[in-house]
């Protein structure tokens, strides 16, 4: 399957490399990341919110860029497999040999090296930009250490970590109503409706710990509580294990989910 895996993600990538949309995409990616730079930026050195240091600027502008980077990978996903339905290709590309599984495989992994352009950009941009503007020290009050430079900086990593693990399990997850929806703007507005009512479920106390919208913004929520000295709702080693385990299951639940759906899925349509 891995042969079949690595044809699909070359075929993926000359296909993004000659795609306008792909440029067009991370351009405007770019620039709702700067955006919210300049706007926390702004808010920050007039006191609006927060502490003017790097680490809080870094992880609210990362913590409010989440969202958008979750919506495009519904993009990738949605437009990846559902074009394939909806253009009819679907059917000469299963009639080749190429197991279905493996051509799932792709597309998701695809879709995932896809992301990680946009979520390392987005790191690289607010991580430079906010180190040159304010800097990254340690956490003081007056002469009281309260968090060292070198605990921030770990802290932030892991939250990072934490978020692209729950990244890449949404977007393995959004490949079932890709798959049965089969269509890119259908599998949109699904995902879009299924993201609002766990934004709602997160409510619920009893709920939250098992969503994944908790995975996508609890880590680096917390660290920007971290940042700004205020006491964690829980310790980074509960959270580490929550999300990596709760991000896990997602992940394959949607993978098995969508392995099912493809191997039974009828593309006489």
């Amino acid at each position: 399957m891995w042969r079949e895996t690595c044809r699909v993600l070359s075929a993926e990538w000359l296909r993004a490399r000659k795609s306008r949309a792909t440029l067009a995409g991370l351009v405007t990616y770019v620039a709702v990341v700067l955006i919210l730079y300049l706007t926390y930026y702004l808010a920050v050195r007039r006191s609006f919110m927060g502490i003017p240091t790097g680490f809080y600027l870094s992880g609210a502008v990362l913590s409010a860029a989440v969202t958008p980077m979750a919506f495009v990978g519904v993009l990738l996903v949605a437009f990846s497999m559902g074009r394939e339905f909806s253009s009819g290709t679907i059917s000469l590309v299963w009639a080749r040999p190429l197991t279905r599984r493996g051509w799932l495989a792709g597309k998701v992994l695809g879709s995932v090296v896809h992301l990680k352009v946009f979520f390392v950009l987005a790191l690289v941009l607010v991580l430079s930009a906010a180190g040159m503007q304010l800097g990254f020290s340690s956490l003081m009050e007056k002469d009281y250490l309260i968090h060292g430079a070198g605990s921030l900086w770990w802290s932030l990593i892991l939250a990072a970590a934490l978020t692209w693990v729950a990244l890449v399990a949404a977007v393995t997850f959004v490949s079932v109503p890709a798959l049965y929806i089969a269509s890119p703007g259908g599998t949109i507005a699904v995902s879009v409706v299924a993201g609002f009512i766990l934004q709602l479920a997160a409510g619920w106390d009893a709920l939250k710990p098992f969503l994944l919208s908790t995975y996508l913004s609890a880590p680096l929520a917390q660290f920007v509580a971290m940042s700004k000295g205020l006491p964690m709702t829980e310790e980074w080693g509960s959270l580490t294990r929550t999300c990596l385990l709760g991000s896990l299951i997602w992940m394959l639940a949607g993978w098995f989910w969508a392995v099912w759906i493809v191997n039974r899925k009828e593309v006489l349509s």
